[in-house]
């Protein structure tokens, strides 16, 4: 299972800063935004956390 660390991990390994991790959240929300909920939540992330990940 991936975690949300760990995802972050990989993210910036491959050169993510925080505006592009933003701008990624934003395009998923944007395209499909059942799916960023269901990944958000494969994350371990509690549904406050997804609130506020999903808003931006």
């Amino acid at each position: 299972m991936v975690t949300k660390r760990r995802w972050v991990e990989v993210r910036q390994a491959a050169g993510f800063d925080e505006a592009a991790m933003t701008s990624w959240h934003r395009k998923f929300e944007e395209m499909e935004p059942e799916e960023h909920q269901k990944f958000l939540e494969s994350l371990g992330i509690d549904q406050q956390e997804i609130q506020a990940i999903r808003k931006l």
